[in-house]
């Protein structure tokens, strides 16, 4: 067993799951570095425009607004009730959080993590589970480092690894080569993205709550600029294509999901709603050339020629950085079947997109129970002061 005192936790993605799991190591007592190949939550900053479904209390920990209470002082912070934008709460919570005195020194911004692995053993009697992480870093400059750890906390999320537009989770034809044009975050088609979609005819593909914002916001702006048209397409039935939660506690999200499914049943406005379509085709003809996408809807040839593409489908885990470890596809859980490495927050739930960052900091409570062999271990339980 490890001797709990003297771990190294290294913690890689400096997002609201790293962060907050950097807090909590440095509460146990062990020694933390946080790894980022970009800044403090970069992927929130790219859907930064967008409010949060959940409220401030159920994205911030009771350690971490005791942390942000210091270092703030007497400047407000958001109540729990509070629906934020990403943008808020990274301004108000996150930042101060990853720049608190407890963590600053901690951090290794622009710091990329290319692989982990395990120490060789020198002795045939060495437990190779006992032996440390071996991981691979590239700085801004492109020089490359080594560093070690004793346990490895995977906390890079999922936003940079969407999922394929070709039937049967492949990349369709000419997609590959597409992909640099193709929109695949949630854009913000009312503000900064305005002019970009503007009297423009658009694919949106997907039929989640990232394509449900897109859709909304797609319809908005084609009731003041009458030459959008926009061509949304799922690969579920007709009918709604968002299963509406019963009593759902998220009232925004529910909301989100009423109005979305309302647009698919009117079409509404210069907008055409295909259900049961699967695409062969994303073809492009060149930088702000537009694009041929062709598929089948409901079994039936289909085609358009449109000016943009906009791919909200989901993401998955990319395991390439362990893929010399014996890491199991991710499930839900923590444990990944390789001894103190541990994946968390979005990218531990695999192909299902349910994840919440209350589910993450279970996960974080979790884990240092674990590496401390204490079971009953709970930094949350502690009210913030």
């Amino acid at each position: 067993m490890l001797k709990t005192q003297s771990l190294r936790i290294a913690i890689i993605g400096a997002g609201p799951i790293g962060i907050e799991a950097a807090l909590y190591a440095k509460a146990c007592g062990f020694t933390v570095a946080v790894f980022d190949r970009g800044p403090v939550g970069e992927h929130v900053r790219r859907w930064g425009h967008a409010r949060m479904f959940t409220p401030f209390g159920m994205n911030a920990t009771p350690l971490g607004l005791t942390e942000v209470r210091r270092e703030k002082g007497s400047r407000s912070i958001p109540t729990e009730p509070d629906l934020l934008t990403g943008r808020e709460f990274l301004d108000f919570y996150l930042l101060p959080l990853a720049e608190s005195e407890t963590l600053l020194e901690s951090l290794n911004l622009e710091a990329a993590v290319l692989q982990v692995g395990r120490a060789a053993g020198v002795k045939k009697s060495e437990v190779a589970e006992r032996l440390p992480f071996r991981l691979l870093v590239r700085d801004g400059a492109g020089k490359e480092r080594i560093e070690t750890a004793d346990a490895v906390l995977d906390c890079t999320g999922t936003y940079i690894t969407p999922y394929r537009l070709g039937d049967g989770n492949i990349p369709a034809v000419g997609e590959l080569a597409a992909r640099p044009h193709i929109a695949w975050g949630l854009e913000d088609i009312l503000g900064e993205k305005r002019a970009h979609y503007a009297n423009k005819s658009i694919i949106l593909v997907g039929d989640g709550y990232s394509a449900a914002s897109a859709i909304c916001a797609l319809a908005t702006l084609a009731e003041e600029a009458n030459d959008t048209w926009v061509f949304w397409l799922t690969r579920g039935p007709r009918g709604q294509p968002l299963p509406r939660m019963p009593n759902d506690p998220l009232k925004e999200r529910d909301r989100l999901a009423t109005k979305a499914n309302s647009l698919a049943t009117r079409c509404d406005g210069h907008l055409e709603f295909h259900p049961q379509t699967v695409l062969d085709e994303v073809i492009c003809h060149g930088p702000d050339q537009g694009f041929r996408v062709a598929g089948r809807s409901n079994g039936k040839p289909v085609s358009w020629e449109v000016e943009r593409v906009i791919a909200n489908v989901g993401y998955r885990a990319d395991l390439r950085i362990s893929d010399g470890l014996r890491v199991n596809d991710p499930i839900g859980l923590p444990e990944t079947g390789e001894s103190n490495y541990f994946i968390l927050g979005a990218k531990s739930y695999g192909r299902n997109s349910g994840f919440l960052l209350r589910d993450g900091f279970d996960q974080i409570r979790r884990v240092f129970a674990t590496l401390t062999g204490n079971a009953r271990l709970d930094h949350y339980a502690k009210k913030a002061a």
